[in-house]
């Protein structure tokens, strides 16, 4: 099965963002790399989703940012995510368990080749 590049904006969410990592944390085995973008935020964003991210065991990368919008930051992740497929999710959402590994399989085996799945 093919990898997945999670990207999350975020500004002042430590509050919220090692809950959004945790429920992530279920689909390590098709999580190539989670990007944090942690747009000019006043708060300890990024060192609360590293501690969390090392916890948990998932692959996490701050990129720091000034985008001041979350439209932006998503744009500035997905110029430097590695992988094919990307799954968005925000600072402050839960995931579903088990939700990534059947969107990932359904996309991949539904249609072969395909450049995107919505």
């Amino acid at each position: 099965m093919e990898a997945v590049s999670v990207i999350i904006p975020a500004h002042n969410a430590a509050r919220t963002i090692a809950r959004t990592l945790a429920s992530l944390a279920s689909e390590k085995a098709v999580i190539g790399e989670v990007l944090l973008v942690e747009d000019s935020s006043s708060d300890d964003t990024a060192a609360v989703a590293v501690e969390a991210a090392l916890r948990l065991g998932l692959p996490l990368r701050v990129i720091k940012s000034s985008c001041r919008d979350a439209g932006g930051s998503r744009n500035l992740a997905l110029e430097q995510a590695r992988f094919p497929w990307i799954y968005m999710i925000d600072a402050d959402d839960l995931h579903l368990e088990g939700g990534l590994r059947m969107l990932l399989a359904t996309a991949t085996k539904a249609q072969p080749g395909a450049d995107m799945a919505v």
